[in-house]
């Protein structure tokens, strides 16, 4: 019994573990945000890229998406951020570009 139980105990944390968008700590929800985001990503020189986050918020220039606990978070590339932003419910709508980059406008898909 006790070996049938621990392995449908991982696959269900393993299922319910699901990653969070936290903008400086506090996490994104329906309740908070509109239906669409921007994120602008800050490269460093080693590829790495950390994105700020735009969702209407009154000083959204130094707001970065951060672990629960208001850490920065970098992404390994650009792709592996929009693919978190995407997997979190988020689509690219729209790109501009930027003198200094591209800025993407993201929607809500669901």
């Amino acid at each position: 019994m006790k070996k049938t139980l621990m392995p449908l105990f991982a696959l269900f944390l393993v299922s319910s573990l699901h990653a969070q968008i936290y903008v400086e700590g506090a996490r994104l929800e329906p309740s908070n945000t509109g239906q669409y985001l921007e994120v602008d990503p800050q490269f460093r020189e080693d590829g790495r890229c950390a994105f700020r986050v735009d969702y209407g918020q009154s000083n959204p220039k130094e707001d970065f998406i951060t672990d629960v606990n208001g850490r920065r978070f970098d992404f390994r590339s650009l792709v592996d951020g929009l693919n978190f932003f995407y997997d979190e419910g988020w689509e690219v709508a729209q790109i501009s570009t930027l003198e200094r980059g591209r800025r993407f406008l993201l929607k809500r898909r669901f």
